[in-house]
């Protein structure tokens, strides 16, 4: 099954908490697109990259736009990752881009209380 072919679906505890942290980094604020969000898994080798979709725009082709903030963190191993928030050519959030610098599948996102974020929280 592609990843085009799976469904979108609410995101899970630790997704949405990444989405919250990376997306206030772009405003500096809390940003209420991340409580409607769905999300869909990438093809990824297992780091965890989603595509993203707002519901009321879900009939818009969307086409990559501009990376607009970053959250770097570390893995349960100790390996750094990068979150990415990409916005699509009409300024909505288009995806979230997890990269994990020695291309390893993600074994955890961080959760709310941890300290694992580079360079501050």
């Amino acid at each position: 099954m592609s990843a085009a072919s799976t469904p979108f679906r609410s995101p899970t505890q630790r997704e949405h908490e990444l989405l919250r942290r990376v997306a206030v980094r772009w405003k500096g604020e809390q940003p209420s697109w991340t409580d409607r969000v769905l999300v869909r898994p990438l093809r990824d080798g297992g780091m965890g990259s989603l595509q993203l979709k707002l519901p009321e725009h879900d009939e818009i082709a969307h086409r990559f736009g501009a990376c607009v903030a970053e959250y770097g963190f570390r893995d349960r191993d100790g390996v750094a990752v990068l979150a990415s928030l990409y916005l699509d050519r009409t300024g909505l959030p288009f995806e979230l881009d997890v990269w994990k610098a020695d291309f390893s599948a993600l074994l955890e996102l961080p959760t709310k209380d941890d300290s694992t974020a580079l360079g501050g929280s």
